[in-house]
């Protein structure tokens, strides 16, 4: 699992920079949403926004895991966290008839799966990283916070929208913490991994 993480730390990093970049599109979304004439073109934007980062994630998260099935590490993590966000996101997408409620609830049932897993992940990785409980954290508000939008209100959507974005930025900092840590270890065992023998015995022989 550690393995897997490592070699695909930039998932994680891009994932936390999608996530923020949709915290930041619900920011500038909501002041349109009060006005009648304006609410229908920001919802339609939120919706094509969330769906086209669920399905990038998700898409680039199921190839991670491809990637590391013959690695004999724990992929089906990454994989159904992959095939539940693209599901998500493959659903908006294709259901133009979706109300700004029902978007909410997918958002919060995505939540939920990906928190579960990004929960399990961290459990994993106690024994290899020490920065493991920002994976942990991650997880335990996203399950958290799932229940809460699924007993939204209609009244309360802008309420709802801007816990959604505050959430979407908190988790994707934490996303980006933890990738930048991965790659520091990613860094640190090549640099304690050195040159190979051959390549020693192929420096000392030029000396000669």
């Amino acid at each position: 699992m550690i393995r897997l993480l490592i070699q695909n730390w930039w998932l994680l990093f891009l994932r936390g920079l999608l996530a923020i970049a949709f915290a930041i599109f619900i920011f500038v979304f909501l002041p349109f949403l009060p006005a009648p004439f304006l609410r229908q073109f920001a919802f339609a934007g939120l919706a094509a926004i969330f769906a086209l980062f669920a399905f990038a994630t998700g898409v680039l998260t199921i190839a991670a895991a491809v990637r590391g099935a013959g690695q004999g590490s724990s992929s089906w993590l990454m994989l159904a966290d992959g095939i539940a966000v693209t599901i998500g996101g493959l659903v908006i997408l294709l259901s133009p008839g979706l109300t700004l409620m029902h978007v909410i609830q997918l958002i919060a049932i995505i939540a939920l799966v990906v928190g579960v897993l990004e929960f399990v992940a961290g459990v994993h990785l106690r024994r290899h990283v020490t920065d493991e409980w920002l994976l942990i954290t991650g997880g335990v508000i996203s399950i958290a916070f799932a229940p809460c939008l699924l007993l939204t209100n209609v009244e309360t959507v802008q309420s709802a929208l801007t816990w959604i974005s505050i959430y979407a930025f908190a988790s994707g900092l934490a996303i980006i913490g933890l990738a930048l840590r991965l790659r520091s270890l990613r860094n640190s065992i090549h640099t304690l991994a050195g040159p190979g023998p051959e390549a020693q015995a192929a420096g000392e022989s030029s000396l000669l």
